[in-house]
């Protein structure tokens, strides 16, 4: 299950765990695909295949560490956490959140004694609805067993492995669309194209990118400039339309027909 998967499974009510246990080697990688996590789960945009944005204020505020409702358990001690840091932890959580869930954040939870643990165990078997708690670990087993059968697993690798590979056929998806939207085949063959790879307004938006790039290249070639600028002016308006919630459909067969001149 790749990430947007993951978001729409909660988000959307599909999946009843409020903690999990995020596996995945200590670094960069876990802690951006938390931090993707966290702004897919707070994002405000009505449709959930679309989330995270990454243009709503809850997004950006995930995205600068400003969000009033990511909470990270505070480290106090030298060597790990402290029972202290358990209990301010858990009083946060137990205030609420301010946007749509409560998010509390435990990394490098394989240095958390048994003793924080336990402290930690009333959080995780009566949490307020609002709350989701995200666990980072490279070594699950290093957790009581009590504390694993209160959450799911999210297996970073594989989670990522197949967000790559579903997003990379995508683009070539796109891609292919976009050449299509620039004049390439008949109009049916890209309206076939279209259906299949435009779900969403951020697939829209992808696919005018991808031809605005090749306009872009030809422009810079030399190959009709000033066709291409008109080109460009287009997409973009088109673009303006799609964001301003035109049927994303109807905005790209209207592009195709004005890029074509027909």
């Amino acid at each position: 299950m790749h990430l947007k998967a993951i978001i729409k499974s909660i988000a959307g009510g599909a999946s009843s765990a409020h903690a999990y246990i995020v596996e995945g080697k200590a670094g960069s990688a876990r802690e951006e695909f938390i931090k993707r996590l966290s702004m897919g789960l707070e994002c405000r945009c009505a449709d959930i295949s679309e989330r995270p944005c990454g243009r709503c204020d809850a997004c950006r505020q995930v995205a600068a560490n400003s969000s009033m409702d990511i909470v990270r358990m505070q480290m106090s001690g030298k060597n790990g956490y402290r029972t202290e840091d358990a209990n301010a932890f858990s009083s946060r959580l137990d205030m609420g959140a301010y946007g749509r869930y409560l998010i509390g954040i435990i990394d490098d939870a394989d240095s958390l004694s048994e003793t924080v643990q336990n402290k930690l165990l009333k959080t995780l078997e009566e949490p307020r609805p609002d709350v989701i708690m995200l666990l980072g670990t490279s070594n699950p087993d290093h957790l009581l067993s009590t504390v694993r059968s209160r959450c799911s697993t999210i297996r970073l690798q594989a989670a990522e492995e197949d967000e790559d590979e579903t997003e990379s056929e995508k683009t070539e998806a796109l891609k292919a669309a976009a050449a299509m939207l620039g004049g390439e085949g008949a109009f049916c063959e890209f309206r076939e194209a279209m259906e299949k790879c435009i779900k969403t307004r951020s697939d829209a938006l992808q696919l005018i990118d991808h031809a605005e790039e090749g306009f872009r290249a030809r422009m810079k070639s030399g190959d009709m400039p000033a066709a291409m600028a008109d080109r460009l002016e287009l997409c973009e308006k088109a673009r303006a339309d799609i964001e301003r919630d035109m049927d994303r459909n109807k905005a790209l067969k209207r592009l195709r027909l004005e890029l074509t001149g027909h």
